[in-house]
């Protein structure tokens, strides 16, 4: 099949998009450039490539949950193995659905993905899969991972596990609570923004946002190459470490690593308080959004690994307080970027899903209007500030966020990890049918404290500390950048105090 040629009207009309104030004369002129043009295109259509290849192994299932799924954690169920041994043998692993996995349907938790099937697995899934892993079911997620709360997937809100009236958190609500209620022995989520980190927290489990670059994106539906970040979600730390240590190392598909990746040694991790030294980041308790519940207990937890032989230290960073506006404007326009670019982007030397970025193509203009209330607001804000103030705010942004990466290592100069409250809030009670106004005054305020390490790229863990007022509360180790398992330590020195 041949490639249409554009019309005269459609030349006009991408000439004032791009504000390009075309004669008459340069429509026509334009037109039929561009139709010898797309002699180019052709040819590129005619190549095959060389696509992933798709694993040749049977998948049971693959199915729409149909059982009781009270708190809404799974889309699909199935069962994938390919390996008996190794060192995740026995383990079930639970998905986040915008995670591929070759055969099984990724939905991405919106209806206007439903009936994409992958045909080839992400990265991380390959190596899970190689370890001995078993894969039972794509879990349940925010629209397209765009709220931090668990209230937006298409297939219900994911519900938290300690109380229903509850949620989740989010984007990885789902990963969280099949770990949670023993579903699953690992649940891989997707971190944007916190997306990894919230729903640990909320739902009392570990979640563990690796050092941007670590573990390989491909394969991931993402939102901006420079903040996706993919890890693990499990019932304590050491688990954390042994999923880490087969989810990190380098991809050569993956342009988000550096050339070389230094991995570590993430297992038989020590636990002592005795010498580690603990940045208490004040600003990360004095946000609008802060909870006094959330406060107390994370202190209690930071004051009992004093009493078990840890520094622990008051650190201040004014730049905190700022970091969520930095983050946010940077991610706006790039956000735009990338729905432009088919859910993908431009301008990076790696591996397109062309399979994807056909689909995502073609669905976001046939389903636009099912996009739930906070992408289609980021996208605005993004399209609008990028026209009118010509992405000025966007690059001033993004060199802010280089000074804010400097301000943090500045402090972990001086200490092992920064300390703060993953989010500042107790879990969200689940309000159906907000209007768009309170549902996005919901959508992010958990975000505060984990969003800016997204921006910068260092490794945020989360671990539970005693409840507040009946509900999880989680503390956040950052660390250096790769010095996860430096945070993955800290991270077992506080669980050892529960």
């Amino acid at each position: 099949m041949q490639l249409r040629a554009p019309t005269e009207r459609e030349v006009r009309e991408l000439g004032e998009q791009l504000h390009l104030d075309l004669t008459d004369a340069e429509v026509t002129a334009f037109r039929e450039r561009i139709a010898d043009g797309l002699s180019a295109y052709q040819t590129v259509r005619e190549h095959a490539g060389s696509p992933r290849p798709s694993p040749d192994r049977e998948v049971t299932g693959g199915r729409r949950v149909a059982y009781e799924d009270p708190y809404n954690a799974w889309v699909t169920r199935c069962e994938v193995q390919t390996a008996e041994t190794g060192p995740l043998a026995g383990w079930d692993i639970a998905v986040k659905d915008n995670v591929a996995v070759a055969g099984v349907e990724m939905t991405c938790g919106s209806q206007v993905l439903e009936g994409y099937v992958p045909a080839s697995d992400a990265t991380v899934v390959t190596r899970l899969l190689a370890a001995g892993g078993r894969v039972v079911g794509k879990t349940n997620m925010d629209d397209m991972a765009f709220t931090g709360n668990g209230h937006s997937s298409a297939f219900g809100p994911t519900l938290n596990p300690h109380d229903p009236e509850y949620l989740s958190g989010g984007s990885s609500g789902g990963s969280a609570i099949a770990v949670a209620e023993g579903e699953a022995d690992l649940g891989v989520g997707a971190d944007q923004g916190g997306s990894i980190r919230v729903p640990a927290a909320w739902c009392g489990v570990v979640g563990h946002k690796p050092t941007h670059g670590l573990v390989p994106y491909t394969g991931i539906a993402g939102i901006e190459n420079t903040i996706d970040h993919v890890g693990p979600l499990t019932r304590d730390v050491e688990t954390t470490g042994r999923a880490l240590s087969v989810m990190a190392g380098k991809d050569p598909r993956d342009p988000r690593q550096p050339d070389e990746v230094p991995v570590s040694q993430y297992t038989r991790l020590d636990g002592e308080a005795d010498g580690l030294t603990v940045g208490v980041l004040e600003e990360g308790f004095t946000r609008p959004e802060a909870e006094a519940p959330v406060n107390e207990r994370v202190r209690e937890g930071l004051d009992a690994l004093e009493a078990a032989g840890a520094t622990v230290e008051p650190v201040s960073l004014p730049l905190h307080d700022d970091a969520a506006d930095i983050y946010t404007v940077a991610l706006a326009e790039g956000t735009v970027a990338a729905f432009r670019g088919e859910g993908v982007g431009h301008n990076w030397q790696g591996w397109y899903n062309t399979d994807w970025v056909e689909t995502f193509g073609k669905f976001r203009r046939a389903q636009g209007g099912d996009f739930p209330p906070s992408y289609k607001y980021n996208l605005l804000l993004g399209a609008y500030t990028a026209d009118q103030y010509h992405s000025a705010y966007y690059a001033r942004a993004m060199n802010l966020r280089t000074e804010l990466t400097a301000a943090y290592d500045d402090l972990l100069a001086e200490v092992d990890v920064l300390a703060m409250p993953t989010t500042p809030q107790l879990p969200n009670k689940y309000v159906p049918d907000q209007d768009i106004h309170a549902f996005l005054d919901d959508a992010w305020g958990c975000l505060a404290n984990t969003c800016p390490f997204n921006a910068t790229g260092h490794p945020a863990l989360s671990v539970p500390v005693e409840p507040g007022d009946g509900l999880p509360v989680g503390v956040m180790f950052v660390g250096e950048h790769f010095a996860d398992r430096r945070v993955l330590e800290a991270g077992k020195a506080l669980e050892g105090m529960r």
